[in-house]
């Protein structure tokens, strides 16, 4: 007896497209929104496609549209493939501009001060042709942008966080944290201090990582009283300047910060600890040809020259 096997060759990107369209928006009206088409004609096309493979993608309801599990292996294939018709058109792309396209940064917030101020602005020189699109957040939220293909590499510290097989990662330095108060502050008065000295100290930080705080915590044998905390330095060098706040980052960062906040770095000794610099990029393709460019200046020029130099 002959069994009929799907044609598999017959789906296409648009094909591909619609179907990851659905499983995004939960529903064939939202993704016929999302795509400009009418819901009868996004509807059909769907309905054609299961038939053109011999499988049910979708469970339809009155609430909306949910992959079935053979649905959901077709849909994360269907997303690589997407990406890698992309990283082809890239690549081509690329290789008739030469220099020039645009580059998506994913940084977490501790290195994004250096990155903006310093390697943005050594790019635009040496490579004027190509342009930066920064984003700042935490390695839990930028991984999957990494994943879908919305940035093309992570820079930040991945140590506390589960790293998904999709993603590649490198370690590219270490950041050891200095402390910083406002001029005139009790502390500013002290020419060496210990970090035990630092107890009983309210806290302005960046969303840092469960390993530092832990350290910090055992290192002051005192709790941690965070009093501020956020994703944006230039907040942090503000409420400082402006209290008795203690915060920290690194050394590059808050030199940077000193030349606009009346900040005190403090000389403070048994500080045992560093912070790992990594970059995350898509394991299953390479990164773009600028995006390498980019990269380049972020080990090399000012940032963190040689792994264990802290920034």
């Amino acid at each position: 007896m002959n069994v009929e096997r799907p044609s598999y060759g017959v789906l296409g990107s648009r094909d591909i497209a619609q179907l990851i369209a659905v499983a995004d928006h939960g529903s064939i009206r939202r993704a016929a929104d999302a795509l400009g088409m009418t819901q009868p004609g996004l509807s059909k096309n769907i309905r054609l496609i299961e038939a053109r493979l011999g499988m049910t993608v979708f469970e339809r309801s009155t609430s909306g549209a949910v992959a079935t599990d053979i649905g959901t292996l077709l849909l994360r294939r269907g997303r690589q493939i997407l990406l890698d018709l992309e990283a082809i058109h890239r690549d081509l792309r690329d290789e008739l501009l030469s220099e020039s396209g645009l580059v998506r940064i994913g940084v977490g917030p501790i290195p994004a001060p250096v990155i903006s101020r310093l390697v943005i602005g050594q790019c635009h020189r040496a490579h004027p042709g190509i342009s930066i699109e920064m984003d700042v957040g935490t390695p839990a939220v930028q991984f999957p942008r990494v994943e879908r293909g919305e940035i093309d590499m992570f820079i930040g510290n991945c140590d506390a966080v589960e790293v998904p097989s999709s993603v590649a990662l490198h370690t590219i330095g270490t950041l050891v944290p200095v402390f910083f108060v406002r001029a005139g502050h009790p502390l500013a008065a002290y020419k060496s201090l210990n970090v035990r000295d630092l107890a009983g100290q309210k806290i302005a930080c960046v969303r840092t990582t469960p390993p530092f705080l832990n350290w910090f915590q055992t290192a002051m044998a005192a709790p941690v009283d965070i009093a501020l905390q956020c994703d944006d330095f230039e907040i942090l060098a503000n409420a400082v300047e402006t209290s008795d706040l203690l915060s920290f980052g690194s050394r590059r960062i808050v030199a940077l910060l000193q030349r606009h906040h009346d900040i005190v770095m403090l000389d403070v000794a048994g500080i045992d600890y560093h912070h790992t610099l990594h970059c995350a990029q898509p394991a299953a393709r390479p990164l773009a040809r600028t995006a390498q460019m980019v990269l380049r200046l972020v080990p090399r020029q000012h940032l963190w020259p040689i792994i264990g130099v802290e920034i």
